[in-house]
């Protein structure tokens, strides 16, 4: 009989293995983890250094994934290995929310804090000066087949003056985001498609089922560069290339000098122009929270209501100071009875 005995002990070691195995691979987290859009990231990075330094907890994390990459994180189950908010400088789409509901993410409220401007951007410079777009011409810039002689073929034009008199004669070259970022969502959904409607040949040439894909197909010529998710990285291209525009958000004018922004259809893009919405390239920002996540994560609920408190995303707020538009008053009262209102 002796001989079982280290079979038992061992077989006992292995439950009080397994017993203790998931304890040990899944502590519990006690920072909070943000990730989402670039163009947000200053606006989250301040707030979590603001909230580290008053609330008595870990400083939140912050990564800079993208708004589509951050959706992704997120939605990507529950638990404390996933990302407790997103920052988003849109709205999450309809197959993103089907993943968080595939993978039981459960009610993840979308809460506003802000308007942001998507801006064409130059250096400073006499030939670079000309540049006033409209949105029909940054399409006919982008598109990657284009109307010629009733005919759709691949984007003939290298240099702006070849799509209207009005622009300078300098060579097509933009830099842009790229697809998991919130800035590109914007310029296909503000610019790409209205500027294709806007060509009356392209509603002649195609059936309405295959429109939105045409007009949102980038060409791939090396005339539009994907230069990342930094915007601030992006504009810092541009600001080292006299004959490049960049596709950024408006903060960027805050960041980076030795810029200028284009006007589009007529209109520059400010503060006051972003504020009434006359500039036509305005989005909302979003701040999006796991509600499975509050009572498990240290600070996660008093982190949010910070986030849309007056100091914040107020007129005399931070949000200001870093390039970003307050929403109007009552959006902003709304934002922040949702924040107060969150239960886990």
């Amino acid at each position: 009989m002796l001989f079982l005995r280290p079979l038992v002990l061992l077989a006992l070691l292995a439950l009080t293995a397994q017993a203790a195995g998931p304890a040990a691979a899944a502590p519990q987290r006690e920072t909070i983890r943000v990730v989402g859009s670039s163009s947000m990231f200053k606006m989250a990075a301040s707030a979590a250094e603001r909230f580290g330094r008053s609330a008595g907890v870990r400083t939140p994390v912050i990564e800079s994934t993208g708004t589509g990459g951050g959706f992704k994180l997120f939605c990507g189950g529950v638990g404390f290995n996933t990302p407790d908010v997103v920052v988003a400088s849109r709205r999450m789409a309809s197959e993103e929310r089907a993943l968080c509901q595939a993978n039981s993410v459960g009610p993840v409220p979308a809460i506003p804090i802000g308007t942001g401007g998507v801006i064409i951007v130059h250096g400073s410079s006499p030939a670079t000066e000309a540049f006033a777009f409209t949105r029909r011409d940054l399409w006919l810039a982008l598109a990657e087949r284009v109307p010629v002689d009733g005919r759709l073929v691949p984007n003939p034009y290298t240099r702006w003056q070849q799509i209207g008199a009005h622009l300078p004669d300098l060579p097509i070259l933009i830099y842009g985001p790229p697809p998991t970022s919130g800035t590109y969502d914007a310029l296909a959904g503000m610019v790409l498609e209205p500027g294709c409607a806007e060509h009356p040949d392209v509603m002649r040439l195609l059936p309405a089922d295959q429109l939105l894909t045409f007009c949102r197909k980038i060409r791939e010529d090396g005339a539009f560069v994907e230069a990342g998710e930094d915007d601030d990285a992006l504009a810092r291209r541009v600001s080292a290339n006299p004959r490049a525009l960049g596709i950024v958000g408006f903060h960027v004018l805050e960041d980076v000098r030795g810029l200028e922004a284009a006007p589009v259809g007529g209109v520059m893009p400010t503060f006051s122009t972003i504020t009434d919405g006359t500039y036509p390239l305005v989005r909302r920002l979003f701040v999006y929270v796991k509600t499975a996540h509050l009572g498990q994560i240290p600070g996660l609920s008093a982190f949010i209501r910070s986030l849309v408190s007056e100091d914040f995303i107020g007129p005399d707020g931070v949000l200001v100071d870093i390039g970003l538009v307050p929403l109007p008053d009552d959006e902003r009262r709304a934002a922040q009875d949702v924040a107060g209102d969150l239960k886990p």
